[in-house]
């Protein structure tokens, strides 16, 4: 369900709150009183006083809610979000999309909207029209997401943005709706597709074969290699015949036996190459053979030792470290520093996850230009990453100030992303 937005009219007026603005509401009520006729005068005057008491009653609301501790919210936090990227003044830059999608995600569609307008590009507006339809739908609010495109029917963008609807409901199984929704009817392969791929998944293959009846060949040709697929990987293959007896149509009876037979039959040439020591000590990190693992990087000098050091983590982090810091290559390691980090926040270890990130953006790993920008391509996500499981850990208090003091734009914008993440997920789901 969309949210609505509150009014912000009440931090204006607590901005503005003193005894000199007091004042001089009673001065302007003065000169508006002497310039209305006597039988009016008092009607006036009551007027007045109620909006005094009223003004009154607002102006303590204000002071009693910033003299005490109010909950932050998700919605808050992302919109700080949205106004850190539009101070910046650089609207081509920045996570833009990513909060733009966290708000639709975290069914703030009202504020998808709004940030929506902050785009320039016609590409990226009508964009975000298609995009917050998909989540909408995703979400499961199917007729809101019908009702956000209803001004653009007839058009390109309304028809792509109903058909990407229409696909969301055939992948949930509600193959009628979609049917209704997808605006070209003449046209209705892709939706078939999708809902006679539900069906294999499900190992409904009769279904899917009756759906794909319904397409043209070459759309239904697609169905019957899947299938195809579907009876080798159960090893099934003698279903064949029977599946096809079934159909109702001798035409694509006859074309699914050649196409699902071919699938059946087709086996690609596999060739086994021998790994490399470097291949192999890859491979001892993916199952977990450290101590085999760093003896090859000492002799061999392996380059994405990043790979390695994030497996070695889990189980032994002090030997990740030490073997990454040791034998990565400047670009390895900020990888490894970055991915380190990651790893840490995850485990909750918030101390070294910043010791990590603090060690990412040095001058010794950004030491030129090509690792200053992949350091900080990196590190926004290790920012993101640590501030959701930050606020997880510890609420957003201590994240949002922390949020606050990174030093660019980008930055601070994935620290808010990630605490509205937090605070998003961790309230109940409507």
């Amino acid at each position: 369900m969309a949210k609505e937005m509150p009014c912000f009219s009440c931090t204006r007026v607590s901005e503005t709150v003193s005894g000199n603005r007091t004042r001089a509401c009673g001065m302007v009520s003065n000169v508006y009183m002497e310039r209305l006729p006597p039988s009016r005068r008092v009607i006036a005057f009551k007027v007045g006083a109620l909006t005094l008491v009223l003004c009154g009653a607002g102006i303590a609301w204000i002071l009693w809610l910033r003299g005490h501790p109010h909950a932050i919210t998700d919605q808050d936090v992302l919109r700080e979000a949205v106004a850190e990227w539009h101070r910046a003044g650089e609207p081509g830059r920045g996570p833009n999309y990513q909060v733009f999608e966290q708000q639709a995600a975290q069914g703030y569609y009202d504020d998808a909207a709004a940030t929506s307008y902050l785009f320039k590009q016609p590409d990226d507006k009508q964009w975000c029209v298609v995009e917050l339809a998909k989540i909408r739908a995703e979400n499961g609010d199917i007729p809101g997401a019908k009702r956000m495109v209803a001004r653009f029917v007839g058009s390109a963008l309304g028809n792509k943005a109903l058909k990407t609807i229409a696909l969301i409901q055939a992948d949930r199984g509600d193959l009628p709706g979609a049917l209704e929704t997808n605006p070209t009817p003449s046209d209705s392969n892709g939706v078939l597709l999708v809902f006679a791929r539900r069906q294999i998944a499900n190992a409904d293959l009769n279904g899917a074969l009756k759906t794909a009846e319904r397409m043209d060949s070459k759309a239904a040709a697609e169905v019957f290699y899947e299938v195809g697929d579907a009876l080798h990987q159960r090893g099934e293959q003698n279903r064949l015949r029977e599946l096809a007896s079934h159909m109702s149509s001798p035409e694509m009876a006859a074309l699914f036996r050649k196409l699902a037979r071919f699938s059946l039959t087709y086996r690609p040439e596999v060739r086994i190459l021998q790994p490399d020591p470097c291949g192999a000590a890859y491979h001892d990190a993916v199952i977990g053979d450290f101590a085999a693992t760093d003896s090859v990087i000492e002799q061999k000098n392996c380059s994405y030792t990043y790979f390695i050091a994030v497996q070695q983590y889990a189980v032994d982090p002090a030997g990740a470290e030490r073997m990454l810091r040791t034998h990565a290559d400047p670009q390895d390691l900020a990888l490894g520093l970055d991915q380190l980090a990651i790893a840490a926040a995850k485990q909750g270890n918030i101390p070294e996850a910043l010791r990590f990130l603090n060690d990412l953006q040095s001058p010794l790993v950004v030491g030129n230009q090509k690792n200053e920008v992949l350091a900080q391509a990196r590190g926004d996500e290790a920012v993101h990453t640590i501030a959701r499981c930050w606020t997880i850990k510890d609420g957003p208090k201590v994240v949002l100030k922390w949020a606050h003091s990174r030093p660019v734009t980008e930055e601070r914008t994935w620290a808010l992303i990630g605490v509205a993440e937090a605070l998003g997920h961790a309230r109940p789901q409507k």
